[in-house]
């Protein structure tokens, strides 16, 4: 056996918009390392370097591989959006590019793990309409979906969930970018959770204790990740109610029927989101919410950050529930972040910086 020279790979930071510590941690300084294992020559990128040796990679958990091989997966539609971008007309070019950047660094915060027997992605080689179209709908199939992990994690799952519907908005602007109407049902972002079939009547559990609707809460037992995120969503969906109630109270009278049409779709999705859980617990909805020193004074910044702070706990809700809930929890997400975007272009739940490999 013998052992390749490590090589190094640009830095990769990772960064998650206003994400709380509970949601995932900065990936830094990533390198890239080859050796040989197994049948063939293991690939070590991003978050897999600080495993170190092979041989704690061949000792790692099959959760532990699936996200690497998600990784790797990632990293495959990646290099494909990107050679299709470079194909393509600008207008193309530019939404192809945000999502090939959107997979890789979703790549290189998960890992990859691959074999040099393994055949590499087949690049495009010529750009059509049709091109794109097939690609978006091999992207949001792969956000549909995650891998059937035997164990649940909320740093590992909300972060699965973070890119699913990043990768998946970014593949919906490509076709968008098309500029013609076009028959394409894109899967959702988290449609298909494993062991539907199962849970499909299961409820999510009570919140086990109030303190944990507080983010800075450590949550230590794995059944309680699950009812825990979902109460935290519903906890910043009802903070958010509240301010847009003071923003129509003490708003100008030209801004109150846009809020009251928020606080209307918001009330739906909040309907939706409580209909998840066990019916017999207490709700979760609070007398009223503290603002800042001067927070009447800057109510339509407080409330699009609240907007911000609830769509990023639905994200996290749906990225750790399973079932109809999970289904359910995920297409109030996928509705409240596309309506986020709808109303800022520059709206993301990944930082897009530079990724290297």
């Amino acid at each position: 056996m013998t052992e390749k020279s490590p090589h190094s790979a640009r830095r990769t930071d990772r960064q998650v918009r206003r994400a709380p510590g509970w949601i995932a941690p900065v990936l830094a300084g990533a390198v890239a390392v080859a050796v040989t294992w197994g049948i063939g020559s293991t690939i070590f990128r991003g978050a897999l370097v600080e495993r170190g040796l092979p041989e704690q990679v061949n000792e790692a958990s099959a959760d532990a591989r699936m996200t690497w091989e998600y990784g790797a997966k990632l990293a495959d539609l990646a290099s494909q959006a990107q050679a299709l971008a470079q194909l393509a007309p600008e207008d193309n070019a530019s939404r192809l590019s945000a999502l090939a950047t959107s997979l890789s660094q979703g790549s290189a915060v998960l890992g990859e793990l691959r074999f040099d027997d393994q055949e590499p992605a087949a690049l495009p080689q010529s750009f059509s309409p049709d091109a794109l179209v097939a690609l978006a709908t091999n992207v949001a199939d792969a956000s549909s979906a995650m891998p059937a992990f035997a164990e649940p994690s909320l740093s590992r799952d909300s972060k699965l969930a973070q890119i699913a519907f990043q990768i998946n908005l970014d593949a919906r602007s490509a076709v968008a970018s098309l500029g013609e109407e076009r028959d394409v049902d894109l899967a959702l972002p988290l449609s298909a959770v494993s062991g539907e079939e199962e849970q499909k009547d299961q409820p999510v559990a009570c919140l086990p204790n109030e303190e944990l609707l507080d983010p800075a809460k450590e949550i230590t037992e794995a059944q309680n990740i699950e009812p825990t995120a979902v109460a935290r969503a519903l906890d910043r969906g009802y903070a958010l109610d509240f301010l847009l109630q003071l923003t129509a109270a003490r708003g100008a009278d030209s801004a109150k029927e846009a809020v009251e049409a928020r606080r209307s779709e918001l009330g739906r999705q909040l309907r939706g989101l409580r209909a998840t859980v066990d019916e017999q617990c207490a709700d979760l909805r609070e007398p009223a919410y503290a603002l800042p020193e001067g927070g009447l004074e800057d109510l339509a910044a407080l409330s699009a950050e609240a907007e911000g702070d609830f769509a990023d706990a639905l994200v996290v809700a749906a990225g750790v529930s399973d079932g109809a809930a999970g289904a359910k929890i995920s297409a109030v997400a996928f509705q409240t972040l596309n309506g986020q975007q709808g109303s800022n272009e520059e709206y993301r739940i990944l930082e897009t910086g530079e990724v290297g490999k």
